[in-house]
């Protein structure tokens, strides 16, 4: 049994990046705009908040997975593609989970 609200949700913000990712892809150039992107205090703020989520999400990736080889490539995925690698995990994690605990803890619970 698969727990469906988290795989619902990361499909959501899955399509919802590669909808934003392609935008950004075709519309504007990378380097150009992310120096114009640390110009801006709402950038930086911007740029704060996108690293403190991946922090997050990456210790909880690191604690669920209990392996930092195992979480590794989550943390070089998320670096390269943001949230993105945060969605994908959510739906491999909820495809692979059993009920809302096994999937919030990885069947680490107590």
């Amino acid at each position: 049994m698969q727990v469906r609200g988290p795989m619902i949700v990361g499909a959501i913000g899955a399509l919802a990046m590669i909808g934003a990712i392609a935008y950004g892809m075709a519309s504007g150039g990378f380097t150009d705009e992310f120096r114009a992107v640390l110009d801006l205090p709402w950038g930086q703020v911007t740029l704060i908040d996108l690293a403190a989520g991946l922090l997050l999400i990456g210790a909880w990736i690191l604690w669920r997975e209990g392996s930092v080889v195992r979480a590794v490539p989550w943390w070089v995925a998320m670096v390269a593609t943001g949230n993105l690698a945060a969605a994908l995990y959510v739906i491999w994690a909820a495809r692979r989970s059993t009920s809302m605990i096994d999937f919030l803890t990885g069947g680490r619970a107590a």
